[in-house]
């Protein structure tokens, strides 16, 4: 689409993805990821569907998402969604939990919508850091506060282990990550 673009980086001191959605104006469907996500919506309207429950977001809101939370979202106002988010897997994610709080756990977040100023501010700090290229040791410093806040005010951890994924579900995983490109 005219005027948007969608901007990746891979930060490997942190190993986290980083991304930046600009001037995007397509609903994203119901979909979910198997790492964690945390974003923030800097400019736009949206209506966002998490876990089945509907929120409108405004510009400021953080965004959770768990691994396996089924979300969806689309434009309310017309206009077009300027997004930034981090993408965190599982083991970096509980490699930070055991290092903060000396728990080997996952934390499961919540809610998935976060009205929280100070905490927006330095997830934009350091999300631009990344995205530059920084090698400033008050990038891990922004990274382990945010976190820390995060797992300190929005999480609890997973209160019983993933179950065992059925011989079926692996066989069409297997099938969609094949053919996904049809």
């Amino acid at each position: 689409m005219k005027g948007e673009r969608k901007l990746i980086r891979y930060d490997a001191e942190l190993e986290v993805e980083a991304y930046r959605f600009e001037g995007v104006a397509q609903p994203f469907p119901n979909h979910f990821h198997d790492y964690y996500v945390i974003g923030l919506l800097e400019r736009g309207e949206r209506s966002l569907s998490c876990k089945n429950r509907t929120e409108d977001l405004r510009s400021g809101d953080l965004i959770l998402f768990n691994p396996g939370d089924n979300h969806a979202c689309a434009q309310r106002d017309g206009g077009t969604l300027y997004y930034r988010a981090f993408n965190v897997s599982r083991r970096v994610m509980e490699a930070l939990t055991e290092e903060i709080t000396g728990l080997r756990t996952l934390p499961a977040f919540s809610p998935c919508v976060i009205r929280d100023s100070e905490l927006a501010c330095c997830f934009q700090l350091l999300h631009q850091m990344v995205m530059e290229g920084s090698r400033e040791f008050e990038k891990e410093e922004h990274w382990l506060w945010l976190i820390s806040r995060l797992l300190d005010h929005y999480s609890r951890p997973f209160e019983r282990p993933e179950p065992e994924c059925p011989t079926e579900i692996e066989v069409v995983c297997a099938w969609i990550q094949e053919h996904y490109m049809e």
